[in-house]
Protein backbone atom coordinates (compact mmCIF):
# COMPACT_ATOMS: atom_id res chain seq x y z
CA UNK A 1 0.00 0.00 0.00
CA UNK A 2 1.24 3.55 -0.70
CA UNK A 3 2.53 5.49 2.28
CA UNK A 4 -0.10 7.91 3.60
CA UNK A 5 1.23 11.35 4.45
CA UNK A 6 0.12 12.39 7.96
CA UNK A 7 -2.11 15.43 8.29
CA UNK A 8 -0.62 18.79 9.20
CA UNK A 9 -2.22 18.90 12.66
CA UNK A 10 -1.07 15.35 13.44
CA UNK A 11 2.48 16.17 12.38
CA UNK A 12 2.51 19.27 14.59
CA UNK A 13 1.27 17.30 17.60
CA UNK A 14 4.03 14.76 17.03
CA UNK A 15 6.60 17.55 17.11
CA UNK A 16 5.16 18.81 20.40
CA UNK A 17 5.28 15.32 21.89
CA UNK A 18 8.88 14.99 20.77
CA UNK A 19 10.24 18.38 21.81
CA UNK A 20 7.89 19.15 24.71
CA UNK A 21 4.78 21.26 25.21
CA UNK A 22 6.81 23.65 27.35
CA UNK A 23 8.73 24.63 24.21
CA UNK A 24 6.14 24.48 21.43
CA UNK A 25 2.41 24.87 21.08
CA UNK A 26 0.05 24.58 18.14
CA UNK A 27 -3.45 25.41 17.06
CA UNK A 28 -3.40 22.69 14.42
CA UNK A 29 -2.15 25.03 11.71
CA UNK A 30 1.15 26.51 12.87
CA UNK A 31 3.93 25.56 15.26
CA UNK A 32 4.64 28.29 17.80
CA UNK A 33 7.79 28.58 19.91
CA UNK A 34 6.87 29.68 23.43
CA UNK A 35 10.46 30.56 24.25
CA UNK A 36 11.07 32.94 21.32
CA UNK A 37 7.45 34.04 20.77
CA UNK A 38 7.67 33.34 17.03
CA UNK A 39 6.11 31.00 14.48
CA UNK A 40 8.46 28.20 13.40
CA UNK A 41 8.46 26.67 9.93
CA UNK A 42 7.34 23.06 10.37
CA UNK A 43 7.34 21.57 6.88
CA UNK A 44 10.60 19.79 7.63
CA UNK A 45 11.98 18.57 10.92
CA UNK A 46 15.36 20.03 10.01
CA UNK A 47 14.04 23.61 10.28
CA UNK A 48 12.75 22.88 13.79
CA UNK A 49 16.04 21.45 15.03
CA UNK A 50 17.83 24.38 13.41
CA UNK A 51 15.60 26.79 15.35
CA UNK A 52 16.30 24.94 18.61
CA UNK A 53 20.05 25.38 18.12
CA UNK A 54 19.93 29.14 17.59
CA UNK A 55 21.50 31.39 20.22
CA UNK A 56 18.27 33.28 20.80
CA UNK A 57 16.38 30.08 21.63
CA UNK A 58 19.15 28.67 23.82
CA UNK A 59 19.44 31.94 25.72
CA UNK A 60 15.68 32.03 26.20
CA UNK A 61 15.70 28.53 27.67
CA UNK A 62 18.40 29.54 30.14
CA UNK A 63 16.37 32.56 31.26
CA UNK A 64 13.28 30.42 31.73
CA UNK A 65 15.19 27.94 33.86
CA UNK A 66 16.56 30.77 36.01
CA UNK A 67 13.06 32.12 36.62
CA UNK A 68 11.69 28.58 37.02
CA UNK A 69 8.51 29.43 35.20
CA UNK A 70 7.18 29.56 31.69
CA UNK A 71 5.09 32.35 30.28
CA UNK A 72 1.98 31.40 28.41
CA UNK A 73 1.75 32.42 24.78
CA UNK A 74 -1.30 31.85 22.62
CA UNK A 75 -0.96 31.29 18.92
CA UNK A 76 -4.38 32.63 18.00
CA UNK A 77 -3.44 36.24 18.71
CA UNK A 78 0.33 36.12 19.37
CA UNK A 79 -0.41 38.56 22.16
CA UNK A 80 2.13 39.24 24.87
CA UNK A 81 1.45 41.99 27.37
CA UNK A 82 5.13 42.79 27.88
CA UNK A 83 5.81 43.08 24.16
CA UNK A 84 2.77 45.28 23.68
CA UNK A 85 3.66 47.51 26.63
CA UNK A 86 7.22 47.79 25.35
CA UNK A 87 5.96 48.75 21.90
CA UNK A 88 3.57 51.35 23.31
CA UNK A 89 6.22 52.81 25.63
CA UNK A 90 8.73 53.24 22.81
CA UNK A 91 6.26 54.70 20.33
CA UNK A 92 4.71 57.11 22.83
CA UNK A 93 8.20 58.22 23.89
CA UNK A 94 9.22 58.79 20.26
CA UNK A 95 11.89 56.07 20.45
CA UNK A 96 12.37 54.28 17.11
CA UNK A 97 11.71 50.55 17.32
CA UNK A 98 14.96 50.02 15.44
CA UNK A 99 16.75 50.87 18.69
CA UNK A 100 15.94 47.31 19.79
CA UNK A 101 18.63 46.20 17.34
CA UNK A 102 21.25 48.08 19.36
CA UNK A 103 23.14 45.48 21.37
CA UNK A 104 23.88 47.67 24.41
CA UNK A 105 20.23 48.67 24.71
CA UNK A 106 19.08 45.05 24.41
CA UNK A 107 21.64 43.85 26.94
CA UNK A 108 20.56 46.54 29.40
CA UNK A 109 16.90 45.54 29.15
CA UNK A 110 17.64 41.82 29.39
CA UNK A 111 19.97 42.31 32.36
CA UNK A 112 17.59 44.31 34.54
CA UNK A 113 14.32 42.76 33.38
CA UNK A 114 15.64 39.19 33.45
CA UNK A 115 13.78 38.26 30.31
CA UNK A 116 14.34 37.96 26.61
CA UNK A 117 13.65 41.12 24.61
CA UNK A 118 11.73 40.59 21.34
CA UNK A 119 13.21 41.49 18.00
CA UNK A 120 12.26 44.76 16.35
CA UNK A 121 10.52 42.90 13.50
CA UNK A 122 8.38 40.94 15.99
CA UNK A 123 7.25 44.14 17.68
CA UNK A 124 6.56 45.88 14.38
CA UNK A 125 4.59 43.04 12.82
CA UNK A 126 2.53 41.95 15.82
CA UNK A 127 2.03 44.92 18.14
CA UNK A 128 2.23 48.28 16.32
CA UNK A 129 -1.21 47.86 14.79
CA UNK A 130 -2.63 46.88 18.20
CA UNK A 131 -1.17 50.00 19.82
CA UNK A 132 -2.55 52.12 16.97
CA UNK A 133 -6.04 50.65 17.33
CA UNK A 134 -6.07 51.14 21.09
CA UNK A 135 -4.82 54.72 20.81
CA UNK A 136 -7.42 55.53 18.17
CA UNK A 137 -10.13 53.97 20.34
CA UNK A 138 -9.10 56.18 23.28
CA UNK A 139 -9.25 59.29 21.05
CA UNK A 140 -12.72 58.34 19.84
CA UNK A 141 -13.89 57.73 23.40
CA UNK A 142 -12.58 61.11 24.58
CA UNK A 143 -14.13 63.20 21.79
CA UNK A 144 -17.45 61.36 21.96
CA UNK A 145 -20.31 63.87 22.24
CA UNK A 146 -17.87 66.82 22.27
CA UNK A 147 -17.36 69.68 19.87
CA UNK A 148 -13.97 69.70 18.20
CA UNK A 149 -11.57 71.84 16.20
CA UNK A 150 -9.41 70.55 13.35
CA UNK A 151 -6.04 71.78 12.12
CA UNK A 152 -4.19 70.68 8.97
CA UNK A 153 -0.66 71.63 8.02
CA UNK A 154 1.42 70.40 5.12
CA UNK A 155 5.18 70.10 4.79
CA UNK A 156 7.78 68.19 2.77
CA UNK A 157 9.97 65.40 4.09
CA UNK A 158 13.63 64.70 3.27
CA UNK A 159 12.59 62.90 0.09
CA UNK A 160 10.51 65.83 -1.14
CA UNK A 161 7.13 64.16 -0.55
CA UNK A 162 4.14 66.21 0.56
CA UNK A 163 3.15 65.12 4.07
CA UNK A 164 0.07 66.52 5.79
CA UNK A 165 -0.75 66.14 9.48
CA UNK A 166 -4.25 66.39 10.91
CA UNK A 167 -4.64 67.47 14.53
CA UNK A 168 -7.94 67.52 16.39
CA UNK A 169 -8.81 68.98 19.76
CA UNK A 170 -11.84 69.29 21.97
CA UNK A 171 -13.55 72.58 22.73
CA UNK A 172 -14.15 72.78 26.48
CA UNK A 173 -16.14 75.38 28.42
CA UNK A 174 -13.82 76.32 31.27
CA UNK A 175 -10.44 74.82 30.41
CA UNK A 176 -8.24 74.03 27.42
CA UNK A 177 -9.20 70.83 25.66
CA UNK A 178 -6.94 67.95 24.75
CA UNK A 179 -5.27 67.73 21.36
CA UNK A 180 -4.50 64.60 19.35
CA UNK A 181 -2.59 63.78 16.19
CA UNK A 182 -5.35 61.98 14.30
CA UNK A 183 -3.87 61.35 10.88
CA UNK A 184 -0.69 61.74 8.88
CA UNK A 185 -0.80 61.19 5.13
CA UNK A 186 1.42 61.49 2.08
CA UNK A 187 -0.24 63.58 -0.64
CA UNK A 188 0.35 63.42 -4.37
CA UNK A 189 0.08 67.20 -4.54
CA UNK A 190 -0.61 69.99 -2.09
CA UNK A 191 -3.80 71.59 -3.39
CA UNK A 192 -7.34 72.26 -2.26
CA UNK A 193 -8.61 68.93 -3.63
CA UNK A 194 -6.15 66.73 -1.71
CA UNK A 195 -6.61 68.78 1.47
CA UNK A 196 -10.41 68.50 1.22
CA UNK A 197 -10.19 64.72 0.78
CA UNK A 198 -7.74 64.44 3.67
CA UNK A 199 -10.08 66.41 5.93
CA UNK A 200 -13.06 64.18 5.13
CA UNK A 201 -11.03 60.96 5.38
CA UNK A 202 -9.73 62.02 8.79
CA UNK A 203 -13.24 62.66 10.05
CA UNK A 204 -14.17 59.17 8.83
CA UNK A 205 -11.33 57.78 10.92
CA UNK A 206 -12.60 59.65 13.96
CA UNK A 207 -16.24 58.67 13.42
CA UNK A 208 -16.23 55.40 11.42
CA UNK A 209 -19.96 54.78 11.94
CA UNK A 210 -20.94 58.18 10.59
CA UNK A 211 -19.34 61.61 10.48
CA UNK A 212 -20.79 64.09 12.97
CA UNK A 213 -20.66 67.15 10.75
CA UNK A 214 -22.22 69.48 13.32
CA UNK A 215 -19.56 68.61 15.91
CA UNK A 216 -16.79 70.27 13.90
CA UNK A 217 -16.90 73.96 14.82
CA UNK A 218 -13.45 75.27 13.93
CA UNK A 219 -10.88 74.67 11.18
CA UNK A 220 -7.38 76.11 11.67
CA UNK A 221 -4.83 76.38 8.86
CA UNK A 222 -2.28 78.70 7.36
CA UNK A 223 -3.35 81.35 4.86
CA UNK A 224 -2.11 79.55 1.75
CA UNK A 225 -4.58 80.04 -1.13
CA UNK A 226 -5.24 76.32 -1.53
CA UNK A 227 -6.05 76.03 2.19
CA UNK A 228 -8.53 78.89 1.97
CA UNK A 229 -10.12 77.30 -1.09
CA UNK A 230 -10.27 73.91 0.64
CA UNK A 231 -11.98 75.47 3.67
CA UNK A 232 -14.68 76.97 1.44
CA UNK A 233 -15.23 73.58 -0.16
CA UNK A 234 -15.38 71.76 3.17
CA UNK A 235 -17.79 74.27 4.75
CA UNK A 236 -20.52 73.08 2.38
CA UNK A 237 -20.70 69.83 4.38
CA UNK A 238 -19.69 71.21 7.78
CA UNK A 239 -22.18 74.04 8.03
CA UNK A 240 -21.28 75.08 11.60
CA UNK A 241 -17.54 75.18 10.95
CA UNK A 242 -15.61 78.46 11.00
CA UNK A 243 -12.28 78.74 9.18
CA UNK A 244 -9.52 80.69 10.94
CA UNK A 245 -6.10 81.24 9.40
CA UNK A 246 -2.99 81.21 11.56
CA UNK A 247 -1.94 84.68 12.73
CA UNK A 248 1.73 83.66 12.51
CA UNK A 249 1.33 83.26 8.76
CA UNK A 250 -0.09 86.76 8.53
CA UNK A 251 2.77 88.18 10.59
CA UNK A 252 5.23 86.41 8.32
CA UNK A 253 3.66 88.09 5.31
CA UNK A 254 4.02 91.45 7.03
CA UNK A 255 7.68 90.68 7.71
CA UNK A 256 8.18 89.77 4.06
CA UNK A 257 6.59 93.05 2.99
CA UNK A 258 8.94 94.95 5.32
CA UNK A 259 11.91 93.13 3.82
CA UNK A 260 10.80 94.00 0.30
CA UNK A 261 10.56 97.69 1.23
CA UNK A 262 14.17 97.83 2.48
CA UNK A 263 16.29 96.21 -0.25
CA UNK A 264 19.57 97.78 0.90
CA UNK A 265 19.17 96.44 4.45
CA UNK A 266 18.29 93.07 2.98
CA UNK A 267 21.45 93.17 0.85
CA UNK A 268 23.57 94.16 3.88
CA UNK A 269 22.24 91.29 5.99
CA UNK A 270 22.82 88.84 3.16
CA UNK A 271 26.38 89.97 2.40
CA UNK A 272 27.57 90.18 6.01
CA UNK A 273 26.21 86.68 6.48
CA UNK A 274 28.40 85.52 3.57
CA UNK A 275 31.50 87.24 4.98
CA UNK A 276 31.67 85.06 8.09
CA UNK A 277 30.23 81.88 6.59
CA UNK A 278 32.93 79.17 6.62
CA UNK A 279 35.63 81.78 7.28
CA UNK A 280 37.27 81.00 10.65
CA UNK A 281 39.94 83.70 10.25
CA UNK A 282 37.29 86.41 9.87
CA UNK A 283 35.31 84.96 12.78
CA UNK A 284 38.47 85.25 14.87
CA UNK A 285 38.83 88.93 13.89
CA UNK A 286 35.19 89.54 14.82
CA UNK A 287 35.59 87.94 18.25
CA UNK A 288 38.83 89.78 18.96
CA UNK A 289 37.21 93.17 18.23
CA UNK A 290 33.80 92.50 19.79
CA UNK A 291 34.04 89.51 22.15
CA UNK A 292 30.87 90.49 24.00
CA UNK A 293 28.69 90.43 20.86
CA UNK A 294 27.34 87.27 19.25
CA UNK A 295 28.09 86.51 15.63
CA UNK A 296 25.76 88.05 13.01
CA UNK A 297 22.61 85.93 12.65
CA UNK A 298 21.98 83.86 9.56
CA UNK A 299 18.33 84.46 8.66
CA UNK A 300 16.49 81.82 6.67
CA UNK A 301 13.53 83.16 4.71
CA UNK A 302 11.46 80.02 5.22
CA UNK A 303 11.80 80.36 8.99
CA UNK A 304 9.34 83.03 9.96
CA UNK A 305 10.63 86.10 11.74
CA UNK A 306 14.35 85.36 11.41
CA UNK A 307 14.91 88.26 9.00
CA UNK A 308 13.32 90.76 11.40
CA UNK A 309 15.48 89.39 14.23
CA UNK A 310 18.55 89.91 12.05
CA UNK A 311 17.46 93.48 11.24
CA UNK A 312 17.11 94.22 14.98
CA UNK A 313 20.60 92.79 15.55
CA UNK A 314 22.15 95.17 13.00
CA UNK A 315 20.18 98.08 14.44
CA UNK A 316 21.61 97.43 17.92
CA UNK A 317 25.21 96.79 16.81
CA UNK A 318 25.46 98.87 13.64
CA UNK A 319 28.60 100.82 14.54
CA UNK A 320 30.45 97.75 15.80
CA UNK A 321 29.58 95.73 12.69
CA UNK A 322 30.64 98.65 10.49
CA UNK A 323 34.02 98.90 12.24
CA UNK A 324 34.64 95.15 11.92
CA UNK A 325 33.70 94.99 8.24
CA UNK A 326 35.89 98.01 7.45
CA UNK A 327 38.85 96.19 9.03
CA UNK A 328 38.60 93.49 6.37
CA UNK A 329 40.27 93.62 2.96
CA UNK A 330 37.68 94.36 0.30
CA UNK A 331 39.76 92.50 -2.29
CA UNK A 332 39.35 89.22 -0.40
CA UNK A 333 35.67 88.82 -1.14
CA UNK A 334 32.89 90.36 -3.19
CA UNK A 335 30.67 90.18 -0.11
CA UNK A 336 33.15 92.33 1.87
CA UNK A 337 33.33 94.93 -0.90
CA UNK A 338 29.55 95.08 -1.24
CA UNK A 339 29.05 95.32 2.54
CA UNK A 340 31.54 98.17 2.85
CA UNK A 341 29.75 100.06 0.08
CA UNK A 342 26.39 99.60 1.79
CA UNK A 343 27.74 100.65 5.19
CA UNK A 344 29.28 103.79 3.68
CA UNK A 345 25.91 105.11 2.53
Amino acid sequence: MPKVKPSSSLRLREYINEFGDDVFSTDGKILFCKICSVKVASEKKFTITQHLSRDKHVKGLEMNKAKNKTQAFFTDTLTNSFNKDLCFAMLSSNIPLAKLKQSNFRNFLEKYMNRQIPEESTIRKNYVSTCYDETLASIRAYVENKKIWVSIDETTDVEGRYVANVIVGTLENNCPGKTFLLNSAVLEKANFSTISKLFDNSMSILWPTGIKHDSVLLFLSDAAPYMVKAAKSISALYSKMIHVTCIAHGLHRIAEEIRNNFPEIDALISNVKKIFLKAPSRVLIFKSIAPEISMPPEPILTRWGTWLSAANYYCEHFHVIKAIVNELNKNDSTAIKKSQELLAK
